[in-house]
């Protein structure tokens, strides 16, 4: 049950970072952590922490440990993409992400990499490098801490072109009992190679019901703040100005079958540029999509996850408005 749950909810945060996270750094233009946060902070549950970190015995000589490592791949259709219209519609990507995960009793580590190829304009390939480690505190039985420091690097044109540098703090706090499983806050620094730097802020907090409607189903709400402040400096590349962003994202997990589920999602955010001094616009986003996941697709550590995401875009600013769907399909290997 452990080795499904843990898969699940890998899917879960993976598939979004596939589905809407493909274009976080494309054409330089909006680089948003998110997606990244939520692959990266929001797959450790209640649950997993319970089995792979559970509390030692008064006989137990050696602390407990365990890594984790998985690979995914996949591909992405869109029809008019944020990312894309720089190179034109319908683009094609396809993706590469693996991370390879440490546990112990006092640490947690991580390094990831995520890798995207753009079938219409190379300018758009992005490569993400992540190092995370970090320190765990349980103050209580049921509540865990984990302060981590983030270090990112990112490439633009199949490694050509180096993108921006970030450094940052994170913490993490896991809730083994309640509604609540987990509140993230981190603080990045990016330094951009060309452009204006930047730093954000990002909190946010999730929600799960388990076995709301029937048994195994999981209907899930991360509401978030993200908060961009760039500051001023010549650049000879689009990044955009300072802004608030507030949204949720949600998503009900319903079991057809054993190893077969489906999850309807939706996120909606909105995005005052004029609430910070040197904004020019303000937008308002949503979506919303299903995606079909089956586990031990081919071999027993394998899930093939295929999804669907509509997204409509209104701005005040001009030529920003813009309606995308996009189809992906991807395989996650999960190894312990």
């Amino acid at each position: 049950m452990f080795v499904f749950f843990l898969k699940r909810s890998l899917v879960i945060s993976l598939a979004s970072l596939f589905i809407s996270g493909a274009g976080t750094a494309h054409g330089a233009e909006e680089t948003s952590p998110l997606p990244v946060i939520e692959v990266i902070e929001t797959e450790p549950t209640p649950e997993s922490s319970s089995v792979v970190l559970e509390p030692e015995s008064s006989t137990t000589l050696e602390p407990k440990s365990s890594t984790i490592a998985l690979v995914m791949m996949g591909g992405q259709f869109d029809t008019n993409a944020d990312f894309a219209r720089v190179g034109g519609r319908t683009d094609q990507t396809g993706s590469f992400f693996g991370q390879v995960r440490h546990e112990r009793e006092r640490f947690s580590g991580q390094a990831s990499f995520y890798k995207n190829l753009n079938n219409r304009y190379t300018g758009n390939d992005l490569d993400l490098l992540i190092l995370q480690p970090g320190i765990k505190f349980k103050p209580s039985p049921t509540i865990t801490l984990i302060p981590s420091v983030k270090l990112d690097a990112t490439w633009l044109d199949r490694t050509q072109i180096p993108f921006y540098r970030s450094y940052g703090m994170n913490l993490m706090v896991n809730f083994a009992e309640g509604l609540l499983s987990n509140l993230t806050f981190d603080v990045a620094y990016r330094d951009f190679k060309r452009g204006k730097d930047d730093y954000n802020t990002n909190f946010s907090g999730t929600l799960n019901w388990e076995s709301s409607l029937v048994e195994g189903d999981t209907f899930s709400l991360r509401p978030y703040v993200l908060t961009n402040f760039a500051y001023s400096g010549s650049s000879d590349i689009a990044v955009r100005p300072k802004y608030l962003q507030m949204g949720v994202n949600g998503s009900y997990t319903y079991p057809v079958m054993e190893k077969i589920s489906v999850e309807p999602s939706g996120s909606i955010y909105f995005r005052p540029y004029k609430i910070v001094k040197g904004g020019v616009r303000d937008d308002t986003n949503h979506t919303w999509g299903l995606s079909v996941s089956i586990d031990e697709f081919i071999l027993p550590n394998q899930t093939l996850t295929i999804g669907y995401i509509h997204e409509e875009n209104h701005s005040t600013g001009i030529n920003e408005n813009y309606i995308n769907d996009s189809v992906s399909i991807e395989l996650l290997c999960l190894f312990f």
